[in-house]
């Protein structure tokens, strides 16, 4: 692998950034150890931004050229602010995303003969192995509270979203203090709670506009489709099936597939539909954007006692840090600022980036102020757009 700073023109899909990529004004395009896609390299131009570190093969990309020459420091209003520390690294991130995908990839077949068996059950094994170091991971006193912006990309996202789902029914698990057992089955669940999606084709997946009655009910069969599948492949114990056969059963008894209600429903189930709908309205999708995490909790609070469970939402509302200390973010009155305590995680305090003024949310002057969103690339034409509005 090369490590290298490279002129913007020799970029190309695939590569890893190794450095943050910000606009002439200091708003995020690319965070470290995010794999470039064509859209981002798309930003990069725009924006005339000359040099990015990255890392890459160079049997994959003969045509990059190594360049020694720095890229040219620019002034930004975000460049005395300290990265935000990542819930997990890359390199387990990225082992577990590769997994993951194996894992897909070996159940995605209408071949079972005994060698697609056996890869399969391989791939189970490294997932085994990947919730394992989660867990180690995520007992770590340092990660008290649970951020996972760092988790999101634009690409491949049934994959990412499994991990993400992972990652916070864990971090909720713990909250509960289950034991190390308990921890083991339900991160193992959550990563493969929508394996059923191999069955659903991705022209669904990503539909821009609403599905129809007939193509919802194909989506809808993909908890049914990963049960079956998981039996026939002899995954986990019966127990374990059933919590994801679950994970979009309601506490009210209008979800699916059975209509369970209530304590009916496997608790580990509950965990995962709390985390499985927080994460898929934060995450980037083709056909919208993402909500901001204050939006995605009052959505996730609104559902309490008809889709989801009380104690486990509120378990993760007190484990969930939405706001990190050094977020970035915009509020309503189109300012810019940046946490600096986010004690009370809904209402933290903002330092503005342009007067240094201090505001707590929390303040009875200050109430009338939301975050909009956290800044970063995708956010970006529509900010620059209101700036020239309002200037």
């Amino acid at each position: 692998m090369i490590e290298t700073i490279l002129p913007s023109e020799y970029l190309e899909k695939g590569m890893k950034a190794l450095d943050y990529v910000y606009t002439p004004d200091g708003v995020t395009i690319v965070r470290p150890g995010t794999l470039l896609t064509e859209r981002m390299i798309d930003f990069i131009h725009q924006h005339n931004i000359g040099y990015v570190k990255v890392e890459f093969d160079e049997g994959k990309y003969p045509n990059a050229i190594r360049v020694r020459e720095p890229r040219p420091e620019k002034e930004s209003i975000f460049t005395n602010i300290p990265d935000i520390k990542p819930v997990i690294d890359d390199e387990l991130r990225d082992e577990a995303i590769v997994s993951i995908k194996k894992m897909f990839e070996a159940f995605d077949t209408t071949d079972f003969n005994e060698k697609n068996m056996t890869t399969a059950h391989l791939a189970v094994k490294e997932i085994y192995s990947v919730v394992d170091k989660l867990i180690e991971t995520l007992s770590d006193e340092t990660h008290s509270l649970i951020h996972i912006a760092d988790l999101k990309s634009y690409d491949e996202y049934t994959y990412h979203h499994s991990l993400s789902v992972a990652v916070l029914a864990i971090a909720i698990g713990q909250s509960m203090s289950f034991s190390d057992e308990d921890l083991r089955l339900l991160g193992r669940a959550a990563m493969m709670h929508d394996i059923g999606k191999i069955y659903v084709p991705n022209e669904l997946i990503n539909k821009p506009g609403k599905l129809t009655e007939s193509e919802f009910r194909a989506v809808k069969n993909h908890t049914a489709e990963g049960y079956r599948h998981l039996m026939f492949e002899k995954v986990g114990d019966e127990h374990f099936r059933k919590i994801v056969l679950c994970h979009h059963e309601k506490v009210n008894g209008t979800g699916y597939p059975n209509k369970l209600e209530g304590k009916d429903i496997p608790f580990m189930s509950r965990i995962i539909a709390v985390a499985d709908m927080y994460d898929a309205v934060t995450s980037y999708r083709s056909y919208r954007k993402p909500m901001s995490p204050s939006e995605a909790i009052e959505l996730v609070m609104s559902e309490v006692e008809r889709a989801l469970d009380y104690n486990v939402v509120k378990t993760f509302v007190e484990k969930m840090d939405f706001y990190p200390v050094n977020t970035c973010v915009e509020l309503s009155d189109n300012r810019l600022g940046v946490v600096i305590d986010n004690t009370n995680s809904m209402r933290p305090i903002i330092r503005m980036l342009d007067t240094k003024e201090e505001l707590d949310l929390m303040e009875m002057s200050n109430l009338s102020l939301v975050i909009n969103r956290v800044i970063d690339s995708d956010d970006y034409e529509e900010l620059a757009k209101k700036k020239q509005e309002n200037s």
